[in-house]
């Protein structure tokens, strides 16, 4: 069954190939961080058989850059791995494997699957495969779940001490039941005098 496949992706890049039909359009691959993103690039056996193949990205301004490449091979499977990303070549089924661990946001981009003979031109093999990689919601909370909280100081009223109070001194206070004269002036004097068996109000000389 997997024999069947990969055959019937052979005769469809030959047939394409063959009639030199427009091969632009691209293959979307979405996928969150961590992930990974493989990908099977059928090949042209009679004329690539022991070809080198490459897996590159495309820049936004149509640049190249070259991620990995696969060993010359005489009829036999190879496979190179280069930081995350591996390619397996297979002549016999004509496909290559392409497998790309650990995926990024930043690894967002367009790639495809060549056959790389410079100084000539790359020759597309497959659609060219537009990976977006976006973050994972479960990480993406994790990592709020783990800042500080925002926290507000609250603004402390101070309290300002009343004016304190003078006390006067003891003979200048009204307190008790007489005033005493201070500057010689003539004053009510509350003191008790007797009169006829009861209480009076006398003036001070």
């Amino acid at each position: 069954m997997r024999k069947a496949r990969l055959w019937g992706l052979l005769w469809t890049s030959f047939i394409l190939e063959l009639q030199g039909a427009p091969r632009s359009e691209e293959i979307k691959y979405t996928r969150t961080e961590g992930q990974s993103l493989s990908e099977s690039c059928p090949f042209n056996v009679m004329k690539y058989f022991s070809i080198r193949k490459a897996w590159q990205r495309l820049g936004d301004r149509g640049e190249i850059q070259t991620l990995a490449i696969t060993d010359r091979v005489s009829g036999q499977s190879s496979k190179v791995h280069v930081d995350r990303c591996s390619l397996e070549d297979i002549p016999t089924e004509g496909i290559l494997h392409v497998h790309m661990t650990d995926l990024r946001v930043e690894d967002s981009g367009l790639y495809q699957c060549v056959i790389y003979q410079p100084p000539k031109a790359p020759v597309l093999l497959h659609h060219p495969i537009r990976l977006v990689v976006t973050k994972d919601p479960a990480q993406d909370l994790a990592q709020r779940s783990t800042l500080p909280p925002v926290t507000t100081k609250a603004r402390v009223k101070t309290r300002t001490n009343p004016s304190p109070v003078t006390q006067l001194p003891a003979s200048e206070s009204t307190a008790g039941l007489g005033v005493n004269p201070t500057h010689g002036t003539d004053v009510l004097s509350m003191e008790p005098r007797s009169l006829r068996g009861g209480w009076v109000a006398g003036l001070d000389p």
